[in-house]
């Protein structure tokens, strides 16, 4: 992690997660930002989930670096599930699963919350602490889309925001038109109509800013927001 000591003037405020909620994608963000192994947050198109808990739940996705991605459920002020996949080769490595589930153990609220992701293990299970069910999915799993993963979510608020099957057509991909067969990102997903929603946008009476593409590091270091397509087209090269 990189201390940084002077102001951070494009610093997103996080506030503080109650207990039982997830992080916001604010939190989440900020968090990324400041990690120097973090290279690029680029989001994707959301592809298919029809099966299992995350069934025809509405959500953003991005992919850190290359092979890890995050979908975050929901309202992304106040999320309904929160996880982080690995795919490709490195979906079986020990040391890059613990630091996924570290980070999102820093977003628990409570000791029994983090006792719970813990007793797991890396391999696969399934606990519910409070209202947060925590899940290990091991890639091969039915509902797993060859990725690992790590997830937490509130199976009443995914219930909640559960969206009917033509509803839910309308804002996701077919997973093979995104996703190619060794985990990697094979289309971005860009249009003029995209790029336009890609502007910083604030709400009324309010200084929020909205990320809708992603950020990248610059040579220097500093996350840039992405706000048009060639740029993202250089963060995949």
């Amino acid at each position: 992690m990189r201390i940084i000591d002077n102001a951070d003037r494009g610093v997103l405020y996080t506030g503080m997660n109650r207990k039982g909620q997830l992080p916001s994608w604010r939190v989440i963000a900020n968090d990324l930002r400041t990690h120097d192994a973090v290279k690029s947050l680029v989001e994707i198109p959301a592809t298919v989930i029809d099966v299992a808990d995350f069934k025809n739940v509405p959500y953003k996705s991005f992919r850190v670096n290359e092979d890890v991605e995050l979908n975050i459920y929901g309202d992304p002020e106040n999320p309904a599930g929160v996880e982080l996949g690995i795919y490709g080769t490195r979906s079986a490595d020990k040391k890059l699963r613990q630091l996924l589930r570290g980070y999102l153990a820093g977003f628990l609220t409570t000791r029994e919350e983090i006792a719970g992701l813990y007793a797991l293990g890396l391999a696969k299970g399934k606990t519910q602490v409070g209202n947060i069910v925590i899940e290990i999915t091991p890639a091969n799993a039915f509902d797993a889309y060859g990725a690992w993963w790590v997830s937490l979510y509130n199976p009443v608020e995914l219930n909640k925001v559960r969206l009917t099957d033509a509803e839910y057509k309308r804002l996701v991909r077919p997973f093979n038109e995104v996703i190619g067969k060794k985990g990697q990102v094979i289309s971005g997903g860009w249009s003029r109509k995209d790029a336009e929603r890609s502007r910083k946008v604030r709400e009324q009476g309010s200084s929020a800013r909205v990320i809708q593409k992603g950020f990248y590091r610059d040579d220097n270091g500093v996350f840039r927001l992405i706000t048009e397509p060639h740029q993202q087209a250089a963060v995949a090269r």
